[in-house]
């Protein structure tokens, strides 16, 4: 499938998903949220996709929400009649049965800074800047941050960088705990490779089992969240994964996961 304004790439078992508008920074447009939402889908659906990589063309990740839609929109009169999708990519993404990783290699503000939110690992460029700046253009955060900024940074954090609107550095995003590293920027792909290389070749259908039990320890209490545990756990040992799992380590080898 050929796509307008994001590349999809397959190398082994990585998907690798670009935003492509690199002449803008890669600002949101919705084709791209249209585009990205097909993308997602043929990963997911793609039983020899093992790991997803989320990440921008040229020197910016994504630069937010491309403004002259806004003032389209402005002049239509129909920014009142913003709607919830019928599909939402930031659950689709939150809920993938496979691990997403965002590389930041740029700046990341606006949609192209909540866009991230719902990825399972963030690694970012030294170079990389991350805001939401949604107060700059009188609007709030969208794409589901208001659930996932506060518990990525805490409450107070997330407030501080909405209220502000302000853009941080990639070593404040460590310290806070928006990203998990930070490296120089022409290491940037070759870590993430590695890491969604070896996440790739792992359990697939365990790695998409622990998302789930992890994301309902949100929002549950501690007795449910051992009950799903313990029915998880149920379904695991019965499967191929564990079995080939067990044995590698008897035989001293490395598990060859399907």
């Amino acid at each position: 499938m050929s796509f307008e304004t994001i590349l999809y790439e397959k190398k082994d078992r990585v998907v690798i998903i670009t935003l492509n508008r690199p002449q803008v920074l890669n600002a949101f447009t919705v084709t791209m949220g249209q585009e990205m939402l097909q993308a997602f889908h043929q990963a997911e659906d793609d039983e020899d996709a093992g790991c997803v990589v989320l990440t921008g063309a040229g020197r910016g990740f994504c630069a937010g929400a491309d403004v002259r839609e806004f003032q389209a929109n402005i002049e239509r009169g129909t920014l009142g009649s913003v709607q919830p999708q019928p599909e939402s990519m930031c659950q689709l993404m939150f809920n993938l049965k496979k691990p997403i990783i965002a590389a930041v290699n740029g700046p990341a503000v606006g949609m192209g800074f909540t866009v991230t939110l719902p990825c399972d690992i963030r690694i970012a460029s030294d170079r990389a800047r991350l805001g939401a700046i949604f107060v700059r253009v009188g609007l709030v955060p969208e794409f589901g941050s208001t659930f996932l900024l506060p518990r990525l940074v805490g409450l107070a954090k997330a407030k501080e960088l909405v209220l502000l609107g302000r853009i941080i550095d990639a070593q404040e995003a460590l310290d806070i705990g928006l990203v998990s590293k930070v490296v120089p920027h022409e290491e940037l792909m070759p870590e993430v490779m590695s890491l969604a290389t070896a996440l790739a070749q792992g359990p697939t259908r365990t790695l998409g089992l622990v998302k789930e039990v992890l994301h309902q320890g949100l929002v549950s209490d501690l007795a449910s969240a051992e009950a799903l545990e313990a029915r998880t756990l149920a379904d695991c040992v019965r499967s191929p994964d564990h079995a080939e799992g067990v044995q590698a380590f008897l035989e001293k080898r490395q598990p060859r996961f399907h």
